[in-house]
């Protein structure tokens, strides 16, 4: 099993990118897709519909909106029952899971935690993982998951989106988290002639910069998924050839 994981500020394309590397590896399957950002974009680049969040699991377990017989159950045995018949979604070549908006005051303590134990139960069951993340660093400081494979940091053409790669570094030292390899993938608004910035800036050279897709802006829009993209796409032609050069 590996395990994937897409970082950056917001707008840099983190979502994108995973949904395009989903289609690329739909061969290594099963997989298993972890949406951990709240903004819940990913599941309309999948085509995912269905399900229910782990936050909306919560927030019917919390308002007693739950059936008779799952009421008599524990907590802990309710929020499993449910988690397994709601939150998972089965696609032909993908499991996939939410952890969603919070429909409820507090923090994302309780569904981050939960969805730290369904990785770590589940992850053994799949040849690849694959989790985009929010925006910012505060994903990584609640540790949903501890060891990956590869950690990519998606960039834009901003000294800031540059400062947060070695933000990015500096935090997972500090907290232990473990990986193989970290690389750097520009968005498609970053100039080509500038891409020499990104290793005189970090230390880490970009490792490919994603192409503009017309196809992929549109359906983007339109809240459609990337399976409708066609073969000809310069972005999956992008992402293919990256998985082809990591061996993913």
């Amino acid at each position: 099993m590996k395990k994937i994981i897409s970082v950056g500020r917001g707008g840099t394309g983190k979502t994108s990118f995973i949904a395009g590397l989903s289609f690329v590896l739909r061969d290594k399957s099963p997989l298993l897709i972890i949406d951990a950002d709240p903004d819940e974009s990913l599941s309309h680049f999948l085509g995912a519909e269905n399900f229910k969040t782990i936050s909306e699991v919560l927030f019917d377990i919390k308002e007693k909106k739950v059936r008779e017989e799952v009421e008599k159950l524990t907590l802990p045995e309710k929020i499993n029952y449910l988690i397994q018949q709601e939150a998972i979604y089965e696609g032909d070549f993908f499991d996939f899971i939410s952890l969603g908006v919070k429909w409820s005051e507090g923090c994302y303590c309780q569904p981050n935690n939960i969805l730290k134990g369904i990785i770590k139960r589940l992850e053994k069951n799949y040849n690849l993982v694959l989790i985009d993340s929010p925006a910012g660093l505060e994903h990584i400081n609640r540790r949903i998951t501890t060891d990956l494979d590869y950690l990519f940091i998606l960039v834009d053409p901003s000294q800031k989106s540059l400062e947060s790669i070695g933000r990015f570094k500096k935090l997972l030292q500090e907290l232990k988290i473990k990986f193989k390899e970290i690389f750097i993938v520009a968005n498609f608004r970053y100039p080509e002639d500038k891409l020499y910035l990104i290793e005189k800036e970090t230390g880490l050279a970009c490792i490919i910069k994603l192409p503009y897709d017309k196809e992929v802006e549109e359906l983007a829009l339109k809240g459609e998924p990337f399976y409708k993209l066609s073969k000809n796409s310069l972005f999956l032609k992008k992402i293919k050839e990256l998985v082809e050069n990591l061996k993913l």
